[in-house]
C-alpha cells in the first residue's frame, strides 16, 4: 500500500513575515544585485543604440572672379614718346565673386622690336594704388607682383607710369616694347 503524499504545509502571513525579517539582508542584496544588473543591461544596450539628428548638412564652394575696366584692352599705348617723357594709364580690378583671394598681377611676353639695343632697357615703371607704391623699377623687371587678400566685391584702382630714359640715344628711334599684364586670383 501507498501512501498519499502529504500535502505542504502552506505557510502563515505571521511565519512568513518570521521568514523575511530573518533573510532580510539577503532579500535587500538580492533586490540590489537584481537593480545593478538591470541598469548594467540597459546602459550597455544604450551605447550601441544611441543616435542623434543633425540635419540639413551641406557643403557649397565659393568663387573668386577678376573684373578689369580694361578687359582685353592694353592699360596705356605711348605712341611716339621722346627722351624724358612719360605715359600713364590706368586699371580699376575688381573681385566680383563670393570668396577672398590672393590677387596677383604678372607681366610676360616683353618683346622688344627691334630685339638690340631693347628699348625695354631704357623704360622705367611706376605702378601705384593711390598714394601707395607697388612697382617701381624697369619694365622688364616686374615679373608677379603680390597685391595682397582681396574681400568679395572689393577693387583696386592702379595708375601705370612709364618713363622714357632722359639720356637715351638715337638708337632707340622707331623702336617698340609691349608686355602683357595679367591679374590672377587664388585662394585665400
Amino acid at each position: 500500500m501507498t501512501t498519499a503524499p502529504t500535502p505542504a504545509h502552506e505557510p502563515t502571513t505571521q511565519e512568513r513575515l518570521a521568514w523575511m525579517r530573518k533573510n532580510s539582508k539577503r532579500l535587500i542584496i538580492a533586490l540590489i544585485l537584481i537593480l545593478i544588473a538591470a541598469a548594467a543591461v540597459a546602459f550597455s544596450f544604450s551605447l550601441f543604440s544611441s543616435s542623434s539628428a543633425s540635419p540639413g548638412n551641406m557643403v557649397s564652394t565659393g568663387s573668386i572672379r577678376i573684373n578689369s575696366d580694361k578687359e582685353g584692352v592694353a592699360i596705356f599705348t605711348a605712341a611716339d614718346l621722346l627722351p624724358g617723357e612719360a605715359a600713364t594709364g590706368d586699371v580699376t580690378v575688381s573681385n566680383v565673386g563670393e570668396s577672398e583671394g590672393k590677387f596677383t598681377l604678372t607681366a610676360s611676353n616683353l618683346v622688344d622690336a627691334p630685339p638690340t639695343p631693347g628699348l625695354s632697357n631704357q623704360l622705367t615703371a611706376v605702378i601705384t594704388e593711390g598714394a601707395t607704391e607697388v612697382y617701381s623699377g624697369s619694365l622688364g623687371g616686374i615679373g608677379t607682383i603680390s597685391l595682397g587678400s582681396w574681400a568679395p566685391d572689393e577693387s583696386h584702382k592702379y595708375t601705370f607710369t612709364v618713363t622714357f630714359a632722359a639720356a637715351a640715344g638715337n638708337d632707340y628711334q622707331d623702336a617698340q616694347t609691349t608686355l602683357d599684364l595679367t591679374w590672377t586670383a587664388g585662394q585665400g
